[in-house]
């Protein structure tokens, strides 16, 4: 699999020159720093390689039409190792993804240590930047932000989660860290199906668009399917880490029929006070709202997808009050039940 990712000539004699750089520097090389603080190691490198589209593009600021080419929604970029660690930021959403050794990627006021099978989603417009002094393998997959948005954030949707809403909120309003890291160990089916993805970029077929959307597709479903659970965050400002958060939700997000405050405040040895104020300050929900929000997904696609008439829906949910279910169905829709199945079937 590895053998397919293999760094090509001119990246391995631009990453050779970039190491003589930092064994040579005096400086805090291994720091991140602006765009102008590097700058003159940049436009030496570009003397000696200048047909090097990395090098020639390098600034502060990444623009998406430089990145990615017009008609098509993804790019791949290979990180060259030794390079220095510029503090930019994108318009685009990258996914970093390490194929061998180790990194460190910097965003906001974060240090995230980046081993072989993690990957890194980093929203537009994030501060970061990514420190490589080892000869790693590192990919970058970038991507338009409205295909991330359709690719990432619709499977969530679709699959219902109750952590939907909350990855949505840390890649969209939790500046300046819009981050999801995920700590998985290598992934052999994963990295078929991106491996998939980079070789189709690198051809010229019919469809090349489309094929590479449907496999970045693929890619987010089988990462969201195996590892979900391996994902980290930075929460709030404070930049805390509440290491069982994730946890809570899942249980949530698999119990929302029966769960009840006191099992889940058990569970993790805490309060029912305690879980609330951390769902609160992390989610926005209290612990009621999350529930309900997952039963009403569910309410939503029972009716979309089956003939079940309302009452069972309701039941099956754990609503003994049916006029209290299509109270809080028409809360969350602005429709009642059966028009919500209505206008779902004449779409």
């Amino acid at each position: 699999m590895l053998e397919g990712f293999k760094k090509n000539k001119e990246q391995i004699l631009i990453e050779k020159q970039f190491r003589h750089y930092f064994e040579q520097a005096e400086n805090d090389y291994h720091c991140p720093h602006s765009y102008q603080y590097f700058e003159p190691v940049i436009l030496q490198a570009i003397s000696l390689f200048p047909d090097s589209l990395t090098l020639q593009n390098c600034a502060a600021t990444l623009d998406e039409e430089v990145f990615i080419e017009s008609g098509s929604d993804v790019a791949f970029h290979r990180h060259l190792a030794y390079f220095p660690p510029i503090w930019h930021t994108n318009q685009f959403f990258v996914v970093q993804i390490v194929l061998e050794g180790e990194f460190i990627s910097y965003v906001g006021d974060w240090k995230l240590h980046m081993k072989k099978g993690n990957i890194c989603i980093i929203a537009p417009e994030a501060r970061h930047a990514l420190g490589c002094f080892s000869d790693s393998n590192v990919l970058c997959l970038l991507i338009r932000k409205s295909t991330f948005e359709q690719a990432f954030l619709e499977i969530l949707q679709d699959s219902g989660s109750v952590l939907s809403d909350f990855f949505s909120r840390i890649l969209y309003e939790m500046n300046p860290h819009p981050f999801l890291h995920f700590e998985s160990d290598w992934d052999e089916k994963l990295m078929q199906i991106l491996y998939m993805a980079y070789y189709e970029s690198l051809q010229n077929d019919p469809y090349k668009n489309r094929m590479l959307n449907s496999l970045i597709d693929n890619f987010f479903i089988m990462l969201l399917r195996n590892h979900e659970k391996d994902v980290t965050f930075a929460e709030n400002s404070s930049g805390r880490h509440n290491a069982n958060l994730i946890l809570m939700m899942k249980y949530i997000q698999e119990n929302y029929k029966t769960a009840n405050l006191k099992e889940l405040a058990a569970m993790f040895n805490y309060s029912e006070r305690q879980v609330q104020r951390i769902l609160k300050n992390y989610t926005g929900m209290s612990f009621t709202e999350m529930v309900q929000n997952a039963k009403m997904k569910e309410a939503s696609r029972l009716l979309m997808e089956t003939h079940y008439p309302v009452y069972k829906i309701a039941a099956e949910l754990g609503y003994n009050n049916l006029g209290n279910f299509r109270e809080i169905f028409h809360k969350t829709y602005n429709l009642s039940p059966l028009e919500y199945r209505k206008s779902s079937r004449n779409r």
